[in-house]
């Protein structure tokens, strides 16, 4: 397993997460644009990090907010299976099958 706990795979994991939220619903095009900010971001932001090392714990802060998208990450499961729930209705039984089932 790769360390989650560096800028680039926190960027990746947000990438992850908003590709997941989009779905279907967008074009390959879009999908496109979004991995290529993502992997520049990723690359800027590895550089970045090590000018924050100076003022900051960079592994606890990354480790933070990867703890947070994989909390999101549940929240958006959980919110999937709420929702598939609530479509598959069970049928109702009528009022004469339920009296004469008593």
């Amino acid at each position: 397993m790769s360390d989650t706990n560096t800028a680039s795979s926190v960027i990746d994991g947000l990438f992850s997460l908003i590709e997941g939220a989009m779905g279907d619903s967008e074009s390959v095009k879009t999908k496109t644009r979004l991995h290529l900010a993502s992997t520049i971001l990723g690359g800027i932001s590895d550089e970045a990090a090590s000018l924050l090392a100076d003022r900051f714990d960079t592994s606890a802060l990354f480790a933070g907010i990867s703890r947070v998208e994989s909390g999101l990450s549940e929240v958006e499961g959980g919110i999937h299976d709420v929702l598939a729930a609530l479509k598959e209705k069970k049928p109702v039984p009528n009022a004469a099958q339920v009296s004469s089932a008593a």
